[in-house]
């Protein structure tokens, strides 16, 4: 069971993925389970979002991890491991 702290976080992220996508897209008529490439999206926006992402959190984001979890959902829960470099999600999408 997710701890208290851990679903806020995810919240955090899931709020902070969606306005990044938000602005890079230039729209916001997508959901959080949309998929990225599917509400306009392309390749150069991916690279932009994870820029953005990864000067927010501190840390470099491969623009792969966007491409293996194309929702904000799914993007944001990946962000949201303890240790990126070592969790399993991180490692299933090959970073």
């Amino acid at each position: 069971m997710a701890t208290q702290a851990a679903v806020q976080g995810t919240d955090a992220l899931i709020t902070l993925v969606h306005h990044a996508w938000a602005d890079v897209l230039g729209h916001e008529e997508f959901t959080d389970d949309d998929h990225f490439f599917q509400i306009g999206g392309h390749s150069l926006d991916a690279v932009e979002i994870m820029r953005r992402l990864g000067d927010t959190l501190g840390r470099r984001l491969p623009v792969r991890l966007l491409l293996r979890h194309p929702t904000v959902r799914s993007l944001a829960a990946v962000l949201a491991a303890p240790d990126p470099g070592t969790s399993t999600a991180v490692r299933e999408a090959g970073a």
